[in-house]
């Protein structure tokens, strides 16, 4: 069977196997690499580039620095912008969606997914600031205890120097760890936490259309950007059904964002 993306072109069918599967329940990561055409990446860069031009989303905290104070002026080092498909609803239809769904639903061991949604990362050519150590879920709703995993391709190389992913395997069996928020600044979105044993990290350096898939607990970091070209990630977030905790988790990094916030008069919701 071969796929079609929005102007993706012709590519062989993209799966994983028993193998695959098993490694991601062993490891809490998974790295393919091709889950994209070359063809359909050049007109997802057009999007990304025309989408992080634009600040698309901004008045609406949908564009913002990740590892800057909400509300400063400057030049953002990890700037991102949030549901870039509900700009570009053909996104949906990419070859690239359609792929992560299909691959996280089988990585989740689930029938079908219940939402799946995304964001795109931007860290500029030799400015572009590392992404701390940290796990998906210390952003989320402590009421519930979700079923989820993030699918992150490339479209320029992912290497060491400009910002692969680095995951910890077998950290996804574990809790949420303590997060902070960078620099110890709640207005900054981003989330750090000291709790990490690096010297059992894996670098997980992938070409442009390859993908790495990671649980919502394991641990993932992806270095600064040191190389002369910009490096541009898209995440594609799939998640099934969750459970509801009788007691919600104590997380106290997430009220202390949306008190910093509503301090600060920042018209913007805290995701």
């Amino acid at each position: 069977m071969n796929g079609y993306g929005a102007r993706g072109g012709i590519m062989g069918e993209i799966d994983i196997g028993d193998a695959e599967i098993a490694f991601f329940k062993d490891n809490g990561y998974l790295a393919i690499d091709r889950i994209s055409t070359d063809e359909e990446l050049g007109w997802l860069g057009e999007i990304y580039d025309r989408l992080f031009a634009e600040r698309t989303g901004e008045a609406k905290g949908l564009f913002f620095d990740l590892a800057g104070p909400r509300g400063h002026e400057g030049t953002e080092s990890l700037p991102q912008v949030l549901g870039p498909d509900l700009t570009f609803p053909e996104l949906r239809e990419s070859l690239y969606f359609r792929n992560a769904k299909r691959l996280a639903a089988k990585l989740l061991e689930v029938e079908a997914l219940a939402h799946t949604g995304g964001h795109m990362i931007l860290k500029p050519a030799r400015f572009g600031a590392e992404t701390p150590w940290h796990q998906d879920e210390a952003y989320w709703n402590p009421s519930e205890i979700p079923q989820s995993l993030s699918v992150w391709m490339p479209l320029d190389p992912a290497t060491v120097e400009s910002g692969c992913m680095h995951f910890v395997p077998g950290s996804h069996r574990e809790d949420v760890r303590w997060h902070r928020h960078i620099d110890d600044n709640p207005l900054i979105h981003g989330l750090v936490t000291d709790d990490v044993d690096t010297s059992r990290a894996v670098a997980c350096p992938i070409p442009p259309g390859g993908a790495t898939f990671h649980h919502c607990r394991t641990l993932h970091y992806a270095g600064a950007n040191t190389t002369d070209r910009a490096r541009r990630a898209y995440v594609i977030i799939a998640t099934a059904a969750s459970a509801k905790r009788s007691v919600p988790a104590h997380r106290p990094w997430l009220n202390d964002e949306r008190e910093a916030v509503a301090k600060a008069n920042i018209d913007v919701e805290v995701f």
